[in-house]
């Protein structure tokens, strides 16, 4: 003899079916990790003397970034790099690319276009999964063939950091970054050369954008700052923190005005 269900079981199988759809449908948060970070300065990086002047070493070579019209020199490190990058007249920039080239001109003179100078670069650590908001890829000709920079920050977005995902095959490795680290100590090959710092810092641990006061976050921003990858707090203009070794030194060295960088070590 069938029996009619309870109203007490109806109510239990409707909210079971209601968590079971809601668990199917929200997607897992993707593995996000800091890559590096790029701050836009003038033309030859003449600012990369303050970074100098503060202990850092800049590797020698100049990266020439054909197709965006951009060119950089870096500090790095054994799990992240500071990039100083400026437009530069120099290299190439690809058809279609000109809204670009102008973006990266409008963030070089931050001061008084009122853009933000700062990119934040992240790399995926677990498969590739949806953002909940909209994103844009770019390939320009310096990167190699098939891959792709998935921005996060809207194309008309005049106001924000330039938020992006660096493809696996430009994301920096740290175990590998070690391996080259751990050669000959009596090798001053760049190679083997380019992570040791005056000051002697390995590794970037926390980031801390100071965003200007009127600034009103976008989805990104916010998303990226739950995630954990960087803390933000308020202040006059746009500027970075970057904390180095857990701060184990307990130093600070503020590079503004010059750069709009602060660093601890």
């Amino acid at each position: 003899m069938n029996q009619v269900p309870s109203l007490r079981t109806l109510i239990f199988l409707a909210g079971f079916v209601a968590l079971t759809s809601v668990r199917m449908t929200i997607a897992a948060a993707p593995e996000l990790e800091f890559d590096h970070v790029w701050i836009v300065v003038s033309r030859d990086a003449p600012e990369r003397a303050v970074l100098e002047r503060a202990g850092l070493k800049i590797s020698p070579n100049v990266n020439r970034n054909d197709g965006q019209g951009t060119a950089s020199v870096s500090a790095e490190f054994f799990n992240a790099y500071i990039e100083l990058m400026w437009p530069d007249p120099t290299v190439s920039v690809a058809e279609g690319a000109e809204r670009g080239m102008e973006k990266f001109k409008n963030r070089m003179n931050w001061r008084t276009s009122g853009w933000c100078p700062i990119g934040i670069a992240l790399h995926r650590t677990g498969p590739s999964t949806s953002l909940p908001f909209p994103t844009w890829s770019i390939a320009p000709d310096w990167m190699p063939k098939g891959s792709a920079i998935e921005i996060l920050t809207a194309r008309d977005d005049t106001k924000s950091p330039s938020f992006f995902i660096e493809p696996p095959v430009l994301a920096v490795k740290e175990e590998t970054n070690r391996k080259i680290g751990k050669n000959d100590p009596n090798d001053a090959s760049p190679a083997s050369d380019r992570f040791q710092h005056p000051i002697g810092v390995e590794r970037i641990t926390a980031l801390q954008i100071i965003r200007p006061k009127e600034y009103q976050p976008v989805a990104a921003f916010t998303y990226l700052e739950k995630a954990g990858i960087f803390k933000s707090t308020e202040g006059e203009q746009w500027a970075v923190e970057i904390t180095f070794d857990s701060g184990r030194k307990s130093q600070t060295k503020d590079l503004r005005p010059d750069l709009p960088l602060i660093i601890h070590d």
